[in-house]
């Protein structure tokens, strides 16, 4: 069982539901035998900091808030090279990484969860800067985060994403990149890839549908061809899981993942856990094992 529980609270998180059940959420650890040390972030770049530097005796440090919390997160646990397990209270739109462990959605049986105590180890992936824990997309999806975070004030809900996706559809004039995997090149004009950790993309979404874990390897979902009727096909074909059917679609696994645009004078995107990463060329590699998570046991 944890005795020193440092949680991070992204504040806005759920609308600001995080912040109301903060209260409760304290109680129930407390009961359990924690001792919390409560930090609320207010900016990006908090919850990676405050994970990277947690007070003598932490024994698990606990994210409140999405996905984009956890990744920050985990990525300062595994920065700063401490062997410290990461607890999830899922308060975020989608909470992808709790879904994907079983991690229970109400926030007094995941805090119950987190005090039995229970861990996990699971493989994370990284680019050339940062870890991520769930996946990175290149193509159409980073359009869409990079339209949400320009125009982003407060917390996201599911409705959030309906203009963006929206906008990014008309404008978007999909631009081809190529894709090696372990060093074997897949060909040129992919129209959309994803590196993935997890097999589900957003909430309900799944892409990698044989992704684990804690398998030692990423799983990368290419869509060949690009354009709006190519898109809406793909898209149709995802929510139904039957997309790596499709003919021109590849799916393979690896431990490294090198993605180039075709055209090196265009600027092409990615994305991971949901927010902006960078700019291709890019490459993306597993760290097997890399991060302990509290899950129910």
């Amino acid at each position: 069982m944890p005795k020193r529980l440092k949680l991070i609270l992204n504040p806005i998180a759920g609308g600001g539901y995080a912040l109301k059940i903060l209260p409760r959420v304290v109680d129930i650890l407390e009961r359990r035998g924690c001792v919390v040390d409560v930090f609320k972030t207010s900016r990006r770049g908090n919850a990676e900091w405050a994970a990277a530097n947690p007070p003598d005796g932490c024994s698990a440090i606990a994210a409140m808030g999405g996905d984009g919390t956890i990744n920050e997160v985990a990525h300062g646990i595994l920065e700063s090279g401490r062997d410290i397990p990461l607890g999830i209270i899922p308060v975020g739109t989608a909470n992808v990484l709790a879904r994907e462990l079983g991690v229970p959605l109400d926030y007094e049986q995941a805090c119950h969860v987190i005090a039995r105590g229970n861990t996990r180890r699971i493989d994370v992936g990284r680019d050339e800067q940062r870890y991520f824990v769930l996946m990175a997309g290149v193509g159409f999806d980073a359009e869409v985060v990079r339209i949400i975070e320009s125009n982003r004030k407060g917390s996201i809900s599911i409705l959030t994403y309906a203009m963006p996706i929206l906008k990014a559809f008309w404008q978007y004039d999909f631009p081809r990149f190529s894709v090696e995997v372990d060093g074997r090149p897949l060909g040129e004009g992919a129209g959309s890839v994803f590196i993935s950790n997890t097999r589900r993309y957003t909430g309900p979404l799944v892409i990698t549908n044989r992704a684990r874990v804690d398998d030692g390897e990423l799983d990368v979902f290419i869509f060949r061809e690009s354009g709006k009727l190519k898109l809406l096909k793909y898209s149709v074909g995802t929510l139904f899981w039957v997309a790596d059917r499709f003919c021109d679609v590849t799916y393979v696994r690896g431990k490294e993942v090198r993605v180039s645009p075709v055209n090196s004078s265009r600027d092409v995107a990615y994305q991971i856990d949901g927010d902006s990463g960078g700019k291709l060329p890019q490459t993306f590699s597993v760290v097997p094992s890399a991060l302990s998570v509290l899950v129910p046991g």
